[in-house]
């Protein structure tokens, strides 16, 4: 009986550290979410003449209405992705946009 715990314990332990260490936090500016694709691609095109790299994500809300999400990153930390949102708000293309830093986990 002594064996059988102490390897469900060892089990236990070695899974728990797997799953701190898969976990990875990236940060991401969320430039604009337009419901038009080609809005969107604009916004990115906008973004790329600055040199600056985005990609457009789609996401559906509760109600099944599509909006085209332009976002910049990943990046690792919090104040990289807020460094990259203080120069995209002084673009006047995103000034009022109301861009935001997010993050996701994975």
């Amino acid at each position: 009986a002594k064996s059988t715990s102490s390897s469900s314990t060892k089990a236990a332990s070695s899974s728990a550290s797997t799953t701190k260490t898969s976990t990875v936090t990236r940060f991401w500016v969320q430039v604009a979410a337009y419901s038009n694709k080609k809005t969107a691609e604009n916004a990115r095109s906008v973004l790329s003449d600055k040199k600056i790299n985005s990609d457009i994500y789609t996401y559906e809300d509760a109600k099944s209405k599509l909006f085209y999400r332009v976002r910049v990153g990943p990046f690792t930390t919090k104040s990289e992705a807020e460094y990259w949102q203080s120069k995209i708000v002084e673009i006047s293309d995103f000034a009022k946009a109301g861009s935001y830093v997010t993050s996701t986990v994975n």
